[in-house]
């Protein structure tokens, strides 16, 4: 069990079956890496006062604490990492709550509701927001994802990768007793790939990058020597690479860079793509979070 990992795991709640699985899926990383549980229940408040306002105000805070009050019926008596679980109920959107709330230390944990093709290009989710702005690692846990120890964990590398991606997949790895797949996608179309490999100098890079990554798989395995790995190498959208093949036991882990949430949507963002097209929970590690030695 790896302590120190992360400092706390921070979920959101609103009492929605979706909060509840991110709720399971919290409570059990929180016990295998014996770190604190913090349970928030946000609720927004109008930017000015008017008419009905404080009825309003107070709806949505009794609403708030009705969902704080079910995830602590849902937890019982666990108490994961043998430690006390901290609920709060806080005003404000929840995406901007839950990311001040966490530091570069801190997982962020939330569900995603299933979204229609208009919502998942347009309107975004706190899911999408969070996975883009929050200072730690982010875990997305789409509806109809399992909860319990994933089956695989699959990891997206570059060839200039820092080391949080690769450093949080094999933590997670170790804590949880199940294999990494290394997926490395080596370009975006049949017919680019052709002309790259005819290069003689993009040849050179490419075989540069995968001596570059054998030794960083290997820094990491020789940290986390219980962890096997499988190193695959494809062609093809990154986005539909990355999501192939992965079912709803499974774990994807993607880097990321903070940026505005719709930015990530206009530009498809890696990312914000996977994280609303998984069907198994996805962890978003920000470049500048760095893994403990």
């Amino acid at each position: 069990m790896n302590n120190t990992w992360y400092r706390s795991v921070v979920v959101g709640v609103d009492g929605s079956d979706e909060s509840l699985a991110a709720l399971s899926w919290a409570t059990l990383t929180a016990d295998v890496h014996g770190a604190r549980l913090a349970v928030v229940a946000a609720h927004p408040v109008p930017p000015e006062a008017g008419p009905g306002a404080s009825s309003l105000i107070e709806d949505a805070h009794e609403q708030a604490r009705h969902a704080a009050r079910v995830a602590r019926e849902r937890l019982g008596r666990w108490r994961p990492g043998g430690r006390d679980v901290e609920t709060l109920v806080l005003p404000g959107n929840a995406a901007r709550v839950l990311s001040e709330l966490s530091t570069n230390d801190d997982l962020v944990v939330v569900g995603r509701r299933e979204l229609g093709a208009f919502d998942r290009a347009l309107l975004g989710s706190t899911s999408s927001a969070l996975a883009a702005a929050a200072p730690g690692t982010v875990a997305v846990v789409p509806a109809g994802a399992a909860t319990d120890e994933p089956r695989r964990i699959r990891v997206g590398v570059g060839p200039i990768d820092e080391p949080d991606v690769l450093g949080t997949a094999f933590a997670e790895a170790d804590a949880r007793g199940c294999p990494i797949e290394v997926l490395h996608v080596t370009g975006t179309d049949p017919i680019s790939s052709a002309l790259l490999d005819m290069d003689p100098v993009a040849a050179s890079w490419q075989e540069a990058a995968a001596i570059d990554l054998a030794d960083r798989l290997a820094r990491w395995s020789d940290k986390y020597p219980r962890v096997t790995y499988t190193v695959v190498i494809r062609r093809g959208d990154p986005v539909v690479t990355l999501l192939f093949g992965l079912n709803r036991n499974d774990l994807l882990v993607v880097g990321g860079r903070s940026h505005p949430a719709v930015t990530g949507r206009l530009l498809r963002s890696v990312p914000d793509a996977v994280v609303r097209g998984a069907q198994c929970p996805v962890l978003v590690v920000h470049a500048h979070r760095h893994p403990v030695a």
